[in-house]
């Protein structure tokens, strides 16, 4: 089944940030927990972002994530790593990034018992895109269009490791790293 557009949102910032500044704003203004502020070069195709979603809801409904909130398992599992922290390192705002993604996680239901698999609960896309407007203004960053690029810079700052220069990034590498989350390094 076709998932709808991934609610996901691109910004620029006039100048490099400062990550502390930032995220203190954007805790403050968001709405809840929903919303997660990412950094630069890190999201990449919508696969990657519903893989990192399917795998880190089924865990939150399970009640088997390794964080403590949906938002900083979907960190977890986009940074391809078992530890938390580190998936706050590789895919948060750092300092000097001058442009990055806004989201909103979907809220999921099972589709069985056993919580094998999970759907996204019907939202607005148009309601994420008029709050990611107003969001992204308080936080003083412009809103530009949301363009999926696959980046080898984006792919190592996640974590991602490379035999050789002549190595390809795809799309199937990007949903492999996330699927490693699963196991402990």
């Amino acid at each position: 089944m076709a998932q709808p557009p991934f609610p996901c949102f691109a910004w620029n910032s006039e100048s490099p940030v400062q990550a502390k500044e930032v995220l203190t704003r954007f805790l403050e203004v968001r709405p809840n927990a929903d919303w997660v502020l990412i950094g630069q070069d890190c999201i990449q195709s919508e696969s990657q972002l519903w893989t990192a979603w399917n795998c880190a809801s089924r865990r939150w409904l399970r009640s088997t994530a390794l964080a403590r909130s949906l938002d900083a398992e979907f960190l977890r599992y986009l940074s391809g790593t078992h530890h938390v922290s580190e998936a706050f390192k590789r895919a948060g705002v750092r300092n000097k990034d001058t442009s990055g993604y806004l989201l909103q996680l979907p809220q999921a239901d099972s589709t069985d018992e056993a919580h094998s698999d999970c759907v996204p609960i019907h939202h607005d896309f148009s309601t994420s895109e008029s709050m990611a407007q107003s969001l992204l203004s308080d936080l003083g960053f412009q809103s530009v269009p949301m363009e999926y690029s696959l980046s080898k810079e984006g792919a190592s700052r996640l974590g991602m490791k490379f035999e050789s220069e002549h190595e390809a990034l795809t799309d199937s590498s990007l949903i492999a790293h996330i699927v490693s989350a699963e196991f402990p390094s």
